[in-house]
């Protein structure tokens, strides 16, 4: 009973590190090149392509599960990354009411 007890503390000990450790962000890319963001339709695709650039970079996976999707997509990673996106790209605010 002692060496179990032993054996998950030790565990639980190596595992803390891992878990303190700082959440890192990856990267996307949009390609931009082939829209024009004063066109309706090219703004919308373009909207949706910052959109998925933000939320792959924010952590999410198309593949993943809804609840994740949801988590990724109200964390303040996703939030500035739009808005960077945006930015970088010359999209106004019209979508951040969305």
């Amino acid at each position: 009973m002692f060496k179990l007890a032993s054996a998950a503390l030790a565990a639980a000990l190596l595992a803390t590190p891992v878990l303190a450790a700082p959440a890192t962000t990856g990267q996307a890319t949009v390609n931009v090149t082939n829209l024009d963001p004063a066109n309706a339709a090219d703004a919308q695709r373009l909207e949706r392509r910052v959109e998925r650039a933000a939320f792959t970079a924010c952590g999410g996976h198309e593949g993943s599960v809804r609840v994740l999707k949801r988590t990724v997509t109200r964390s303040g990673c996703y939030q500035e990354t739009l808005a960077q996106a945006r930015a970088a790209v010359g999209m106004g605010q019209q979508y951040a009411a969305r």
